[in-house]
């Protein structure tokens, strides 16, 4: 944003800068592991709500292990092959999972593993010194969680069982039980003893914050739970280009440059529309932007600032019609706070469109959060 020269929204190109932000995107690298027939893909499927193995390029790292990604996924999925339970591979596998993680912390973080997912069938009823040699192994290396799936063909005590051999490996809180059988998942009884979100939100939890966004973009988010995670993370997003156009106002800016939207501000927008996966076409978006923020937000300005600017804006000066890096910032706090909401309110109830909803209740949103401070984090 420059403080001499007005932005003419006209001339922002949506498809480029969608490109900027995908090429930007720290993809965390996920490992899948455990033997053949423990539910690998359909953890997979689940957590992405798609087969990544099939929509994104894959290519073999090593022996066993293949990577498959995509400019347009957001996280670095390796799979292993697995093993058949007393098979002579067993006697490798070991060491060609362990092999790949130590080489890559070896290399630029960018490189390195930073989730396990080590899945067990609990229909086995067994966990063996392999999965117990393995997980102590590679957690020396990164964060490692065990996942218990097909958890429908065991009863209470014998999961716990299984939970117990992992007493002494593997803290409590990185053990998860999982399934995707429709009679658990859609038993709200049963469904309580199903640690989708939970995983979902330990995994977050592992990652540097630079990296947490490439998988909440990716996770197929449906409960309350999970999309209101994906909310709360959308303030670092928000926080940045706060800070950018905090930065970009440190000159006082003309109070005309407020009331239009900045590039800072524009690219935000299209940003967090990117992140919840908003399912628009490049036009749309810009007229989401052009014909229904954009519009929203100089009348609240408009009707706000003018004449509650000392209230809301300590240091302001309304009297020489210019704002500071403080106005700056909080105008753009609240576009993306509204913004972010709209997206989850969109996410919670599909009934209607993400157009609709902004026409209806983007204004109002917009001049409620600018009663707000800027935050680094605000919860949920």
């Amino acid at each position: 944003m420059e403080s001499t020269k007005r932005f003419d929204f006209k001339d922002y190109d949506v498809k480029a800068e969608l490109e900027r932000l995908r090429s930007n995107v720290k993809k965390p690298n996920i490992l899948i592991a455990g033997a053949t027939g423990a539910g690998k893909s359909s953890v997979v499927n689940y957590v992405f709500g798609r087969d990544l193995t099939k929509v994104a390029a894959g290519e073999p790292v090593t022996r066993g292990i293949h990577q498959y990604t995509s400019d347009d996924i957001a996280v670095t999925l390796f799979d292993s092959e697995g093993y058949e339970i007393g098979s002579a591979r067993q006697q490798h596998y070991e060491e060609e999972v362990i092999g790949f993680v130590e080489n890559a912390k070896r290399q630029d973080a960018s490189k390195r593993i930073h989730l396990v997912w080590y899945t067990i069938n609990a229909a086995t009823k067994r966990v063996t010194p392999l999965d117990k040699a393995l997980i102590r192994r590679l957690r020396e290396s990164t964060a490692v969680a065990v996942l218990f799936t097909q958890i429908d063909q065991v009863d209470l005590d014998e999961l716990t069982a299984l939970r117990n051999e992992l007493n002494g490996i593997l803290l409590e809180d990185a053990i998860f039980q999982v399934s995707i059988s429709s009679e658990i998942l859609n038993n709200e009884t049963l469904r309580q003893y199903v640690d989708w979100e939970r995983l979902i939100v330990w995994s977050v939890e592992q990652l540097d914050a630079s990296l947490q966004e490439g998988l909440l973009m990716e996770i197929h988010a449906e409960s309350e739970t999970m999309l209101k995670l994906k909310r709360k993370k959308a303030n670092r997003i928000i926080s940045g280009y706060v800070a950018s156009a905090g930065t970009a106002a440190a000159v006082p800016l003309p109070f005309a440059d407020a009331v239009a939207l900045t590039p800072i501000q524009v690219t935000m927008s299209v940003h967090l529309f990117r992140y919840w996966g908003v399912k628009a076409s490049d036009d749309l978006l810009k007229t989401l932007i052009g014909s229904t923020i954009i519009p929203q937000i100089g009348r609240t300005l408009s009707k706000t600032i003018l004449l509650n600017v000392m209230k809301f804006f300590p240091g302001a000066n309304a009297a020489a019609g210019v704002i500071n890096a403080t106005v700056a910032s909080g105008i753009t706090w609240a576009i993306g706070l509204a913004i972010n909401e709209i997206a989850y309110r969109n996410a919670m109830d599909s009934s209607k469109t993400i157009e609709q909803l902004l026409n209806q209740e983007f204004g109002s949103l917009f001049e409620q959060f600018l009663k707000q401070k800027p935050k680094a984090d605000q919860p949920s």
